[in-house]
């Protein structure tokens, strides 16, 4: 089984245990990993990255979309992850970077700041969310939402507090979440199925099929 690339978005080296709390995660649910940081991904060469890995897994990030100063650093990022052809898994600030790199929108949530455990509603239980209930209980901590879904997207959680609390692509094994999966704990453990069946039905899978 080839490793999952597992990309730190943050721009500040304070929130490297945010980035490391999905890792290990990533680990505990039989993923095999290697790191990169954003800026060292967009130096990769696209056909190359795609022969060594099974997949990407885009992680959060403290940086505001909405904010200019913040939003010019990840240019090269928006524009490198199109030509990535793998799975791909963008879970909150990397779902709205994936968001933006295929023609979406991203717009600061309807409350300041959306954090802790909350009830989100699955619409579509594909590959990704298989197996889990109609409502699930997960860990939320943003600021900004993806507004409008890029094209060949659609909506495949929301709340009531975000419109779209999840995304996947209609033809390609693309998928975004708002919330945070690897945040998972003894009482909410939904999060945990999430990365699980990334790994194994969303990667392993597809690397199977294309092999």
């Amino acid at each position: 089984m080839k490793q999952l690339l597992v990309v730190d978005l943050h721009l500040e080296s304070k929130y490297k245990r945010n980035f490391d709390k999905l890792v290990t995660r990533i680990k505990e649910v039989g993923g095999l990993t290697a790191e990169s940081d954003f800026e060292s991904l967009t130096k990769m060469d696209p056909e190359s990255l795609n022969l060594t890995y099974s997949g990407v897994i885009l992680g959060g990030t403290e940086a505001l979309w909405t904010k200019t100063v913040d939003r010019v650093r990840f240019v090269d990022l928006i524009q490198f992850l199109p030509k990535v052809t793998l799975p791909t898994l963008g879970i909150c600030g990397g779902h709205q970077a994936l968001a933006l790199a295929h023609g979406g929108s991203v717009i600061k949530s309807k409350s300041s700041l959306v954090q802790g455990f909350r009830t989100v509603s699955l619409e579509d239980k594909d590959t990704l969310l298989a197996g889990l209930p109609a409502k699930i209980r997960v860990m939320q901590s943003h600021k900004e939402e993806v507004k409008i879904l890029p094209p060949g997207f659609v909506r495949t959680a929301s709340s009531s507090d975000t419109e779209n609390e999840g995304m996947k692509h209609n033809e390609r094994p693309l998928y975004g979440v708002q919330f945070h999966p690897e945040r998972w704990n003894e009482e909410n453990q939904a999060g945990r199925i999430i990365l699980a069946n990334f790994v194994h039905k969303v990667a392993l899978q597809e690397n199977l099929k294309n092999s």
